[in-house]
């Protein structure tokens, strides 16, 4: 007897084992931003899949986190006497290297300057201010001054 049912095909379970499992390897899997990779000190730049916060204990702090080092218990422990050691890694910093014009230039400096724009525009800006149709009329009033009365004659 032959085994006709999709569970027992390979490639139909390899399929599904690597559909099931793609968050989980990608998140692993994921490049880093390479082995060096110092921090900006300015505050507007926001750190993005690196953040400084890889430490080298990453599964036993998520464990501590999940409550699994923890026995369960129906009493009130104290929490802080089995989590991990947290191991502080340093890390090293550069100077910005975005350009923000509000500190360059403050408001109180820019306020009295002419800008001069001799550009042509390439569309007439107010070429779309006028409607070319009526509209707010009161279409009643003037469906009454239009009325003309009709006499049909009856031959």
């Amino acid at each position: 007897m032959s085994f006709t049912r999709f569970r027992y095909d390979n490639s139909r379970t390899q399929k599904y084992l690597a559909e099931s499992t793609f968050e989980g390897r990608y998140m692993l899997n994921t490049p880093g931003n390479g082995t060096e990779m110092p921090l900006q000190e300015d505050p507007h730049i926001r750190l993005q899949s690196w953040g400084a916060n890889l430490s080298s204990n990453a599964i036993s702090l998520e464990n501590d986190l999940l409550g699994l080092t923890k026995p369960l218990t129906r009493d009130c422990t104290e929490y802080s006497s089995v989590s991990p050691a947290n191991n502080q890694n340093t890390y090293s910093t550069t100077k910005s290297f975005v350009r923000q014009s509000r500190v360059e230039t403050p408001a109180w400096e820019v306020k009295g300057v002419n800008h001069i724009r001799n550009e042509s525009l390439h569309h007439d800006p107010q070429q779309h201010t006028n409607i070319p149709f009526h509209n707010n009329l009161n279409t009643r009033i003037l469906e009454k001054d239009m009325y003309a009365s009709y006499i049909y004659n009856q031959n």
